[in-house]
């Protein structure tokens, strides 16, 4: 609902939390204001943090992040500059999320090209094994407003037409599951996966991809439902070793392509 500044709700201390477990790769050569731009960056591609919506004030926001005021400020000046972020004046107003991160094939393409195959493929292994183990406690576990939610973000994966839109719409029903599994461990393990795989996703090689995606989360959500804990945890499974295997095949591709054009 939008309020009488004209902006859409605010960012809940959740989402905020969510943002502060992301852990970049290569985390521990940056500073800590870069660390704090890139964990905001992937809460707002992975739609923890959505366009219209108002930022906690910025001393909640440094104590939730772990960071001096200072080092918050200087990480929202950099989002600002690259349009994520806005600031109204006056009464009611603030700092907002104002842009999105749009899906770009040279952005996949420079993550794709700057992975080993081996890390891939553990990543993608992980991904898998995290979301079995969510999609089988969430059987055990969920209740009847997890299962609602749950359907409402498969809802919105399904009503997708924009890439960028689809990329942050899968990642919030897989890290759902965590939620769903009311575990906040299995649930940060899902947030991290998310921030490293979801830049590798929804790119032209995936546009063929969103009918059997959804067809696989519809069953997904109606085996948790009935308590099938068994055959959602192999539907998870499988339904990341397929989305998995198109990551493996870009990857490649882009390798060969590289020596193909060496001199």
């Amino acid at each position: 609902m939008v309020d009488s500044t004209g902006v859409l709700g605010s960012v809940s201390l959740r989402a905020l939390e969510m943002a502060a477990q992301v852990r970049t790769p290569g985390g521990e050569v940056l500073g800590r204001a870069e660390q704090v731009t890139r964990q905001l960056e992937s809460a707002i591609g992975m739609g923890l943090m959505n366009p219209g919506e108002r930022l906690p004030p910025e001393s909640v926001m440094a104590e939730h992040l772990g960071v001096s005021p200072l080092t918050l400020r200087q990480s929202l000046a950099v989002l600002r500059s690259r349009g994520l972020l806005g600031t109204r004046r006056g009464r009611g107003g603030g700092s907002y999320v104002a842009g999105i991160l749009p899906v770009r094939e040279a952005d996949i393409a420079r993550e794709l090209r700057s992975q080993r195959s081996d890390d891939l493929r553990d990543l993608i292994d992980l991904a898998a094994a995290t979301a079995g183990s969510a999609a089988r406690l969430a059987s055990q576990r969920a209740d009847d407003q997890d299962l609602r939610r749950l359907r409402s973000l498969g809802r919105r994966f399904r009503d997708c037409t924009e890439p960028h839109m689809l990329r942050q719409a899968d990642a919030r029903l897989h890290i759902g599951l965590g939620v769903a599994a009311q575990s906040r461990r299995l649930t940060s393990l899902l947030i991290q996966v998310h921030a490293e795989l979801s830049p590798l996703t929804w790119g032209d090689a995936w546009l063929d991809e969103q009918g059997a995606a959804v067809g696989e989360h519809e069953g997904l959500l109606d085996m948790i439902a009935t308590g099938d804990a068994a055959a959602a945890e192999e539907l998870a499974i499988a339904h990341f070793e397929r989305e998995g295997a198109l990551i493996i095949d870009q990857h490649l591709a882009i390798l060969t392509s590289d020596l193909a054009d060496a001199p």
